[in-house]
């Protein structure tokens, strides 16, 4: 029998909740475990995202900071038994926080699976065999169901989508786009989740904030070869490639990073017998 990990997710996050808010304490789980994966990374937000990770976790006491690591091993755990799920895209909707963001609703994660599926075909197959890899974006990712989606597609039909596609998310709303980020992490994905309006200011606009998977920075060095310059519809939530200049910034910004120790972040993870890679951590109790 399945362990229920989203009631065991919320019976955690309840005791929580008292003196703060089911949002607060939300926001402040999300923060904690972006930063928690993000700073990995030598990279030059670093310190900064250390000093806002310390200003939270020091507003709660000892009891209270030691149920942070029990929620985010519940997520994994949830994550490693059944990839195929937006976990915390349910959550936000089962504790009613979208009704903090005026009735945000994310698609269902069926309506993702069909939308990925239909994506998935010979011209993907040969963009591959061409490139190397393949990009997929989505400028209004949410909790990045469709982008969990499109990757459990990708591996269903044979394709290695930690090594072979390059993920780019993009939302306006920080808390969903942290959502994105931590879920895409944990399923080993080589993405990058940017906080911005991707209408107004979209892609690395200088005052968007950009988060990097840790396996990116395993990967970066297989994007390096430029994408054609195709033309994305403004009606394309998935696409086979991303705007060039875009697809020059992240690969960019990711081998700007010279001091990336990619072997620390390779003992975190257990590599199955189809080379891809997950936390591994079913054995745990």
């Amino acid at each position: 029998m399945k362990k229920q990990w989203d009631k065991e997710f919320i019976a955690l996050f309840n005791r929580l909740i008292g003196k703060r808010s089911n949002w607060e304490v939300w926001n402040d789980f999300l923060t904690m475990a972006a930063i928690a994966f993000a700073n990995v990374m030598p990279t030059y937000e670093r310190d900064e995202r250390e000093q806002r990770y310390l200003s939270v976790i020091c507003s709660y006491d000892k009891e209270e900071q030691e149920i942070f690591p029990q929620l985010l091993s519940v997520l994994t755990l949830a994550l490693e038994e059944n990839p195929k799920q937006d976990f915390l895209g349910n959550l936000y909707i089962s504790l009613n926080l979208n009704q903090h963001q005026k009735g945000q609703f994310f698609t269902p994660y069926h309506i993702c699976e069909f939308m990925a599926e239909v994506q998935i075909g010979e011209d993907l197959q040969a963009e591959v065999e061409k490139k190397g890899f393949i990009s997929v974006s989505d400028p209004a990712c949410g909790a990045g169901a469709l982008l969990i989606a499109f990757a459990n597609s990708a591996r269903e039909h044979g394709f290695n989508y930690q090594e072979k596609v390059l993920f780019v998310a993009q939302d306006i709303d920080a808390t969903a786009a942290k959502m994105c980020y931590i879920q895409l992490s944990l399923l080993g994905c080589s993405a990058c989740v940017i906080i911005g309006d991707s209408l107004v200011k979209p892609g690395f606009h200088p005052d968007n904030e950009v988060y990097y998977t840790p396996m990116y920075y395993m990967n970066a060095w297989r994007f390096c070869e430029k994408s054609e310059d195709k033309e994305i519809s403004a009606d394309e939530t998935i696409t086979e490639t991303v705007d060039e200049n875009v697809s020059d910034a992240v690969i960019e910004a990711a081998v700007s990073n010279p001091t990336v120790d990619v072997e620390e972040i390779r003992e975190a993870f257990q590599e199955d017998v189809n080379g891809q890679f997950s936390f591994g951590f079913l054995s745990a109790s």
